[in-house]
């Protein structure tokens, strides 16, 4: 004997009116059989109800017979013929229980235990109850078998199946999203539930592919149905667990804002600023663009924030005063939703440092300004901010006003009164403003003028008798295109100097003079002339008898210490001709030399002198004729 310990189940025993299906007449000619209904779910073990109980004496229960309507002979007996009842003699239909059923005498009623209950399990059995003493009994029990439903599977509006995000989509995308339930034994039921709450759906039997349908439709999308978790459930009996399947909403966003950080400010030229441009609420995080004028800059770097919701974009830049008026612009857009772009700028007001310029005169042409006229410029400042100062330079040293001296300084404009060669030269104008200075480039003012003698010329020239001498004049004057005369002048007459002993090289002329007797001694005259005119006071060159220099005079020592000093002397005429000196230091009583030197100039230092020592000093002028 197999004694099995199989869990009960609960069953609901309804005579006239059974709980779940409708009442069927098993037996022809059987009336009021009990019948029961009964469900179990797939695996589970069944107990089928049967009464085996006996009020006569004596009596017991002879054979248990189990029918099912589709089938004409029993598919299991309990026959206890000529035994006790646990040891009855049991068989079972191998084509419908087989060893899954064992039935159970011990109990109040019996029980017809089927382990494991399989679909094909569903159906009207009939239980057949011999004894020996009272009649045959039947009871009938329709057994229901839920197949819970196989798999849930969701779909997006495409058909593609979405295990686990649906999307992604745009806000306002009305979302469509099925939900196909194959299997389940009675059709389930097909729920939708959307963060726990139910929702409102379309079911259908979809027939060719022997399934449910389910339908739902979400929208407009808003931003809060951003990971929305949306679960359909199959479920066919209250003991089932549901099948279920679940997405996320996933979505894009375009940006929420833009800021371009630091706008509306002016901005100085020539400085490189680094410039932020900061968007939020994209999903993805938002790209972001630069623009001047319409034109895209590349120059610019991108972070987002931890959270991905804020992109910011910085863009490094230096701005010249000709983008002023520009409009300079970032844009953030996402790529998925490209068509929702914003966008963020302002006008550039673009402040740079002065922009001078020197204009001349209207009046006055700058290749024919002479000594005495009077010039005028105007300073042409371009400026934002404006100025607050303007000065003028004279060869980049700073002219005051002063009208002394004929320099008349008003507003941005300069007058210069009675010009003259020290007028001219380089002029610029610096004009100031709250960015810093800005000079112009210099204008070169030229200042014609007629010669003049040159400072510093040999004035004297010692010349020996038929010795030829070459006299040189040198002349300032502008423009240095000019003509030479000579005339010589003595005591006695002024002749003019024949043009073959006068030779020219731009501003200096040089003449060859030779004297032949003492009336060849006098004066020389320069005179040049240019287009503005004549020299107004002659070069004058002294020519006189060559012969040796004057002694120096005046001498004295400096600077006298134990072993040096210092010796000066004041130069005497040097004869017509170039001198030099001569110092010469003796020992005073062997006369021997200790020291000399040669100079241009009569100063001289001796050294090393012993302080014992008494010394004597000459000190002489020489030039070609000779010594003092």
């Amino acid at each position: 004997m197999v004694n099995l310990m199989i869990p009960r189940m609960t069953v609901t025993v309804q005579v006239g009116c059974l709980l779940m299906v409708m009442l069927v007449q098993l037996v022809t000619g059987v009336k009021d059989v009990p019948q029961v209904s009964m469900e179990a779910l797939v695996g589970e073990t069944i107990y089928l109800p049967c009464n085996i109980s006996t009020h006569e004496p004596g009596d017991s229960v002879v054979l248990v017979l189990w029918y099912r309507e589709d089938k004409g002979s029993p598919i299991y007996s309990a026959d206890t013929r000529g035994r006790d009842v646990t040891s009855a003699k049991r068989w079972s239909d191998e084509t419908v229980f087989g060893q899954r059923a064992y039935f159970l005498f011990d109990k109040q009623p019996g029980e017809l235990a089927v382990q494991n209950a399989r679909e094909p399990d569903s159906g009207v059995y009939r239980c057949r109850v011999d004894f020996i003493v009272a009649q045959t009994r039947n009871s009938i029990v329709n057994l229901t078998i839920i197949v819970p439903p196989e798999r849930v599977v969701i779909r997006d509006q495409q058909g593609t199946e979405r295990t686990t995000v649906a999307g992604p989509y745009s806000e306002g995308d009305v979302v469509r999203l099925r939900c196909d339930v194959y299997g389940g034994r009675p059709l389930p039921t097909v729920s939708w539930y959307r963060d726990g709450a139910p929702l409102v759906a379309e079911t259908k039997f979809v027939s060719t592919g022997k399934h449910l349908r389910s339908e739902i439709v979400l929208g407009p999308l808003t931003r809060q149905d951003l990971h929305s978790k949306l679960v359909c459930k199959a479920n066919n009996h209250v003991r089932a667990s549901p099948v279920e399947q679940s997405v996320q909403i996933d979505m894009n966003f375009a940006p929420l804002n833009i800021r371009l950080i630091g706008a509306h400010q002016p901005l100085s030229a020539g400085h490189r600023y680094d410039l932020l441009c900061q968007s939020a609420g994209s999903r993805p995080a938002a790209s972001i663009t630069w623009f001047l004028d319409g034109i895209r800059l590349d120059k610019s770097k991108e972070t987002t924030s931890a959270d991905g919701n804020q992109t910011t974009s910085t863009l490094s830049i230096s701005l010249n005063r000709t983008d002023a008026g520009k409009y300079l612009s970032c844009k953030a857009y996402n790529t998925y939703v490209p068509s929702d772009a914003l966008e963020d700028g302002w006008q550039l007001d673009i402040q740079y440092v002065p922009d001078a310029q020197v204009r001349l005169g209207s009046s006055l042409d700058p290749d024919s300004i002479r000594e005495g006229t009077d010039v005028y410029f105007d300073c042409i400042v371009t400026a934002h901010p404006g100025v607050y100062k303007v000065e003028w330079k004279h060869n980049n040293k700073t002219l005051p006003h002063n009208i002394s001296q004929g320099v008349i300084i008003s507003n941005q404009s300069l007058v210069l009164q009675g010009v003259s060669r020290t007028t001219a030269g380089n002029y610029s104008c610096v004009g100031f403003n709250a960015e810093g200075e800005g000079a112009s480039p210099v204008f070169p003012l030229n200042v014609m003028y007629a010669p003049t003698c040159a400072p510093n010329q040999q004035r004297v020239y010692g010349v020996a008798k038929q010795e030829n001498a070459e006299i040189r004049c040198v002349v300032d004057a502008n423009p240095p295109d000019v003509e030479f005369k000579w005339t010589f002048n003595n005591s006695a007459e002024s002749i003019d100097v024949q043009a073959s002993h006068i030779s020219r090289l731009g501003t200096s002329s040089v003449v060859s003079y030779t004297p032949m007797t003492e009336l060849d001694y006098g004066t020389l005259l320069c005179v040049a002339t240019n287009r503005i005119g004549k020299q107004r006071q002659a070069c004058v060159f002294h020519i006189i008898a060559a012969g040796r220099p004057d002694q120096v005079h005046n001498c004295s020592l400096a600077n006298v210490s134990m072993t040096s000093l210092n010796v000066r002397c004041y130069e005497g005429f040097n004869g017509g001709l170039a001198q030099s000196f001569f110092l010469e230091l003796r020992d005073t009583h062997t006369q021997e030399v200790r020291f000399n030197n040669t100079a241009p100039i009569p100063r001289f230092a001796v050294p090393n002198l012993h302080p014992s020592a008494v010394y004597q000093l000459s000190v002489y002028a020489f030039n070609s004729k000779g010594k003092s």
